[in-house]
Parts: structure tokens; C-alpha cells; sequence
């Protein structure tokens, strides 16, 4: 490292919420002994290892000697204890790249370290968007690896922020893969350690992020938002506006499933305009995706159909398949929404036949009352009839919940009575998709 660290990284190594490069260059700086950046993190160890006060009182020669004494071995357990990570994590990476090369990922008996650990979780995590399952068993291994961890090697307390952290991501794994039973279990597990650990803000702020995104799956809204209110003042204080906007993001997206969608697309806007683009290009796609999909739910249809041409490329970079799918959907539905009855038909027709082929039977039975509503505007009210009984039958077989039946069963009444008809069906449509938390074509933007 050339030039002194900035103010912010210096903080982050105190708090020890850097990027293993980070840490290890700035560490390798302060080692080196540069007397700028000793002063440098005087005043900030004074703020965070010490309570503030109005008017602190004058301390003597003596006491101030003792309390220069007391900074200094601060500074010096935190760069010690981050010189020991460097080293572990090197090794832990090792095991790690050997773990991911089996068949079947387990861990060698008897071997543990926080390097390893952390480059479970790091695996965990990148499997999150197309291997769920895959993502669940590299998390059950990270916890079995923190809860190995030798507390007089690491420290208790940090041993159990990483025990906190590892059982956090293994309720987000559980989270995707609809165990919210085992995901709230593994959450609490969670907390229960970050409270006796070192009381990390930075920690608490992610298993606060974490824990909204199990709350919201279980339909809980007003604890789900709690927990992003206090993320979001955690990183106010402690963090950059990246992070503020990526909770307002999580906001945004979940407001909308509450029902709120005008007020869910004013948060993404403002959640959008706070994140560094550069930082993370994928969640910057993610937000731009739903916010097109809340204009087509407003009735935007051409806005949206303008900010859909825009993000063509962005699309062909970031989309995996399913993505592309709920990019099909929009169009099907912008098509719908401006007019273009037979476009809509044919490209709900081929979603549905796409996601048959590929064994997603209750996402196929939710297009076909995109299909439903198409044939309502056309007039063809028999065939509606037809297809509804077929998505009937469709979701027995799948053995859904009984309130999905129950909202099917009233469609069909309106369909016999003919009154309101397209209004129950836009009613059915939406207690589907929340039944399988799969709002209508939204990308989700958990745990980022």
C-alpha cells in the first residue's frame, strides 16, 4: 500500500468488518510503523472504545500515560488478531478449494479454522441464485465449522460473531430452500450468540438484514421491517450510503408485496439512486427489474415498455434463465396492457409450455390466468372456463394449500355468475404468488 488508508478503512479494520485485501494491506501498512497513521487512529479508538461525554475532565501526566498505554494495546490486539486471520484464512482457503473439488463436500475430521469458514459461507452464498440446495449444504458445513472453532485460539467472543453469522446464513440457505420452520430456528440459534459475542454493529445490522428476509417469508411484515429499520440506522452510523440504499432497496421490494406498490417504487427509486453502481452491477439490476415490474402492476405501460428496451443488455449480462422467464411475463403483460391481445396470447402460451418442460408445474398453473385474463378482453368466456377447470385440476395434483383452491373455487363462481370477473381473477392471481412467494415476477432481493 503506497498511500495511507483512508479515514473509513482504518475504521473498518477497528470494527474488523474489512475485506480480507483490505485488511491485509492496511495491516501490512500499520506494521510497517507509519507515525501518520498512528495518529490517525488515536481519536478514532478514543470514539469507539470510549464512552462520549460533554465535558470529559482533564486527566494528569500519570493517568494520561496509563490511558496511551491502554490505546496502544488495543491497536495492538486488533492488528494481532487480524495478522493471525491472514495467515488462517491463506490456509482455510486451501482446505476450501479441496472441499469444493469433491463429489460430495464434507469436512475432514478434525480440521476447523475461521479462514475455512468464511470461504464456506463465501461458497454458500454464491450459490444462492442457482443452486439452493447446493447453497444449503455448504451453510450446514460453515456452521459446523464455526461451532468448532477453538474459543482460546480466536477469543470466545469472536468465536461466537462467527458462530452468529454462519447460523444466520444457514437460516437464509433454509430460507430458499422453504424450510422457514428450520430457518427460524437456525435465526434465533443466530442471535442468541451475537448477543454474548463482541456486539459487532456491523453483524448485528447483517443478521438484522438476514432475519427480515425469513420474517417477510413468513408473511410478517411489521418484524420484517423492524428488523430493516434498525439495518438501515446501523449502517447510517457506521457504513456508507451503498449500504443505506441496499436496505431501502429490501424495503422497497417488500413494501410492494404488502400491497403498497406506489410506495414500494418510490423506495427503490430512492434506494437506486443511493448505491454505488460499480459496486455491486447485479443487485443495480435486480432493483431495475422490479421497479419495471411495479410500473406494469401500476398500469405504466409504456414507461415500462421504454425502460424494458433500455435494459436489454443488462439482461443478456446478469439474467439466468428463470429471470428471462419473468422478463417474458412483463412483456406478455406490457403487450396485454397496451393493447396487443394476440402478442400476449402467444407469449403466455409459450411461458407456459417453457416452465412445464422444466417441471415447474405451479408457476406454469400461475401463467395460465395471465392466458385467462387475455381470453376474458377477447370475449372467449367458455374457454376460459376450460383453462380455469384445467388450472383446477393442475393444482390439486401439485397438492397445494387449501387456500389456493379456495381462491380458485371463487374464480370460478365469478365465471358462472359472470359479475366481476376480471377483478377476482387479478385477486386469484395475486394470492397465488404470495401462497408461493413468488410476487408477481419480481427478482428477489434478499440478503444481499
Amino acid at each position: 500500500m503506497s498511500e495511507h488508508p483512508r479515514r473509513e478503512i482504518l475504521e473498518g479494520l477497528l470494527l474488523n468488518s474489512l475485506p480480507t485485501n483490505e485488511a491485509k494491506a492496511t495491516v501490512g501498512h500499520l506494521l510497517g510503523g507509519c507515525d501518520h497513521c498512528r495518529q490517525e487512529m488515536l481519536p478514532l479508538a478514543t470514539a469507539m472504545f470510549t464512552p462520549a461525554a460533554a465535558s470529559a475532565p482533564q486527566l494528569s501526566a500519570a493517568e494520561e500515560a496509563v490511558y496511551d498505554r491502554a490505546i496502544s494495546a488495543a491497536f495492538a490486539t486488533a492488528i494481532e488478531h487480524e495478522r493471525v486471520l491472514m495467515l488462517d484464512r491463506e490456509a482455510g482457503k486451501q482446505t476450501a478449494d479441496e472441499i469444493f473439488g469433491s463429489e460430495i463436500p464434507v469436512l475432514p475430521e478434525g480440521v476447523t479454522s475461521w479462514g475455512l469458514c468464511e470461504a464456506l459461507i463465501e461458497k454458500s452464498r454464491a450459490l444462492r441464485f442457482t443452486d439452493p440446495a447446493g447453497m444449503l449444504r455448504f451453510a450446514e458445513l460453515a456452521q459446523q465449522t464455526a461451532d468448532r472453532l477453538d474459543p482460546e485460539v480466536y477469543g470466545v467472543e469472536r468465536r461466537m460473531d462467527l458462530q452468529a453469522r454462519a447460523w444466520a446464513e444457514l437460516a437464509n440457505a433454509y430460507r430458499l430452500n422453504d424450510d422457514l420452520v428450520q430457518a427460524e430456528a437456525a435465526m434465533v440459534r443466530s442471535l442468541e450468540l451475537r448477543a454474548r459475542g463482541t456486539g459487532d454493529p456491523l453483524l448485528y445490522a447483517r443478521l438484522a438484514d438476514l432475519n427480515a428476509s425469513v420474517l417477510y417469508y413468513q408473511r410478517r411484515f411489521k418484524e420484517a421491517f423492524r428488523m430493516l429499520d434498525l439495518a438501515q440506522g446501523i449502517h447510517r452510523r457506521y457504513s456508507g450510503s451503498h449500504e443505506v440504499g441496499r436496505v431501502l432497496l429490501l424495503k422497497g421490494s417488500y413494501t410492494a408485496v404488502a400491497g403498497k406498490p406506489e410506495e414500494g417504487l418510490q423506495l427503490l427509486v430512492r434506494g437506486l439512486a443511493m448505491i454505488d453502481r460499480t459496486r455491486d452491477p447485479y443487485l443495480v439490476f435486480q432493483a431495475l427489474h422490479n421497479i419495471l415490474v411495479l410500473r406494469v402492476e401500476l398500469g405504466e405501460y409504456e414507461d415500462a415498455r421504454r425502460q424494458l428496451q433500455r435494459m436489454r443488455p443488462l439482461y443478456a449480462s446478469h439474467a439466468e434463465w428463470l429471470d428471462l422467464v419473468k422478463l417474458h411475463r412483463i412483456e406478455g403483460e406490457i403487450a396485454a396492457g397496451l393493447g396487443d391481445l394476440v402478442t400476449a396470447e402467444a407469449t403466455f402460451q409459450q411461458i407456459q409450455k417453457d416452465l412445464e418442460e422444466a417441471g415447474r408445474g405451479y408457476q406454469a398453473a400461475l401463467v395460465s390466468l395471465d392466458l385467462a385474463n387475455v381470453w376474458l378482453r377477447q370475449g372467449r368466456t367458455a374457454e376460459v372456463r376450460g383453462l380455469v377447470a384445467d388450472t383446477v385440476a393442475a393444482f390439486r395434483a401439485l397438492g397445494v394449500e387449501r387456500e389456493a383452491l379456495s381462491a380458485l373455487h371463487m374464480l370460478q363462481d365469478a365465471l358462472e355468475r359472470e359479475q366481476a370477473v376480471l377483478e377476482v381473477l387479478r385477486l386469484t392471481g395475486g394470492i397465488l404468488r404470495r401462497l408461493q412467494n413468488e410476487p408477481a415476477g419480481r427478482i428477489g432481493l434478499d440478503a444481499l
